[in-house]
């Protein structure tokens, strides 16, 4: 117990957090990977209903405006289409019963899961192999207990956000600093400028700043010149990889 409030008290200090914990270096993150996985949970368990919603209403709000545009004739005639195929069963219609809400909740929160394992291993495996030849050769246990650090601010950042969302019932579409440059519709792509912003907030810079100052511990041994290269290598990387799938997106989206 008293090393895992000791790593607590890294959210400030994480050098003097990670060399005081001792051997303890080897396992304790393994409750803090496990804060950061039930956070992840927890959020999506509360958002996927949220998001659900939110979505078919901005369906439905495109679709409206879509019909409005339409001549007299074809908007009645579309009209008898979808309630000619709803009676037939060619089109499924929401009973509400929850079962689809569920399946979309569970999968949802495996993803979700599943994702923040992934980046506490990459973070991990990142500096292990870069500790190799820059710092002290320390153990990959150790390494996954600064990554585990690094990530606690987003395990915090997962409960408020969870917390806001379940109080106000408004699902928080856009990460980061995206909605500042959010596409106006649905229907439009999302640029670069979105694929940056969305990454950055100040749960991100917090994490950043752990992750420098537990490499600069005697734990880790990075001096301060090699362990500022190697986060503007981590930065630049994971930037990109993050970015990748948002600007495929547009791109797709644009070519459409």
């Amino acid at each position: 117990m008293r090393p895992m409030l000791t790593m607590l008290t890294g959210l400030f200090r994480p050098a003097r957090a990670l060399d005081a914990v001792g051997a303890a270096v080897r396992w304790v993150w393994i409750p803090l990977a496990v804060l950061l996985v039930v956070s992840t949970l927890i959020k999506t368990g509360v958002a996927a209903p949220l998001q659900a919603g939110a979505m078919q209403e901005q369906a439905d709000a495109a679709i409206a405006k879509e019909l409005a545009s339409m001549p007299e004739e074809e908007r009645a005639q579309y009209e008898k289409d979808m309630a000619e195929m709803e009676a037939s069963g060619d089109v499924l219609v929401d009973t509400g019963d929850g079962g689809a809400m569920a399946i979309v909740s569970t999968a949802a929160m495996i993803f979700g899961a599943v994702g923040a394992v992934a980046a506490l291993l990459y973070t991990a495996a990142f500096f292990f192999i870069t500790a190799k030849t820059q710092a002290n050769p320390v153990g990959f246990p150790a390494m996954l207990t600064v990554a585990s650090l690094s990530l606690l601010p987003h395990a915090i950042r997962n409960v408020v956000q969870a917390v806001y969302m379940a109080g106000s019932g408004t699902w928080i579409e856009h990460a980061g600093l995206g909605a500042l440059v959010a596409p106006a519709e649905i229907t439009d792509a999302p640029g670069v400028a979105y694929a940056i912003l969305s990454q950055i907030d100040i749960w991100t810079v917090w994490g950043l700043a752990l992750l420098f100052g537990a490499l600069l511990s005697k734990s880790v041994g990075f001096d301060k010149k090699r362990a500022t290269s190697a986060m503007l290598v981590f930065i630049a990387v994971t930037g990109v990889a993050q970015a990748l799938p948002t600007l495929v997106q547009g791109a797709l989206m644009g070519a459409m």
